[in-house]
């Protein structure tokens, strides 16, 4: 018996017909508290739907190409990287751009796509601000406002790092989602948040109130490739997870994907 078993595992090698890994996948949404009971994760039309449907894609897609089981999990971008980190997840998918804290503490894949920041307000507050400056609102001018951003993102750390020579009220927020829903309510007067992220929830938003302000910012550390993030330990499936984002680029399914998602280009 030890002999057959040892033959059916060389022939499994040959054959590439290895049994597929089991693995727990973290997929970013924007606020749990939007998913849905009967397996849609966001309904049409929610503010970050596209966002959430296009990452669920993503990941979908590459476990399929690296032959994974995968049992996934819709949690908010807080949740993932602790996640990965302490083994409950053996991938995480999200906007996570490099950083040197972060890479201390998980892995990172090749590029996926890549990101920038922009503000994010009504016109009426970028034009009383404008008035005030003298100038069309940029983040490079920004003063005396207040700017929601997600806890834990670069673009909360942009933020905290100029708010005292800016005079900026930071009001950091659970969730990309709760960034925008301090728009709304009035407790912010920019969110400043990830391009891709931010046009999921304006186009979605049925007040039509709010849209870009400004241009995008890809220097100071709001903007770079975004990578799948996976355990410091896991070479062997990172290098698979390279090898599915190779061919997902080369033979055009990544660009696919993202258009079926975001009809507007936003690298």
């Amino acid at each position: 018996m030890p002999a057959l078993r040892s033959l059916l595992l060389i022939a499994a090698l040959w054959s590439g017909a290895l049994p597929a890994a089991d693995l727990r996948v973290a997929v970013l949404v924007q606020d749990t508290a939007q998913l849905t009971i009967h397996g849609e994760l966001l309904p049409s039309g929610t503010p970050g739907a596209d966002l959430v449907a296009f990452t669920d894609e993503l990941a979908h897609e590459i476990c399929r190409r690296i032959r994974a089981r995968c049992t996934f999990s819709y949690v908010v971008f807080g949740e993932i990287l602790p996640g990965v980190e302490d083994g409950r997840f053996e991938l995480g998918f999200g906007n996570f751009l490099r950083a040197p804290k972060r890479e201390k503490r998980v892995a990172f894949s090749d590029p996926i796509f890549r990101s920038a920041s922009r503000l994010v307000g009504s016109p009426a507050t970028a034009r009383a601000f404008a008035g005030r400056f003298g100038q069309a609102v940029s983040l490079d001018n920004l003063r005396g406002a207040r700017v929601a951003a997600m806890e834990g993102s670069q673009q909360q750390a942009f933020l905290d790092a100029i708010a005292p020579e800016r005079d900026l009220t930071v009001v950091a927020t659970a969730t990309t989602g709760g960034a925008f829903g301090a728009l709304r309510k009035g407790d912010a007067d920019f969110a400043l948040l990830a391009i891709r992220t931010a046009y999921a929830l304006i186009s979605h938003d049925n007040s039509r109130r709010f849209g870009f302000v400004g241009p995008a910012v890809a220097d100071h550390g709001l903007g770079d490739t975004a990578h799948v993030i996976l355990p410091r330990r896991k070479e062997a499936l990172r290098r698979s997870v390279n090898e599915a984002i190779a061919e997902i680029r080369a033979d055009g399914t990544g660009h696919r994907i993202m258009r079926r998602h975001f009809p507007v280009t936003l690298d």
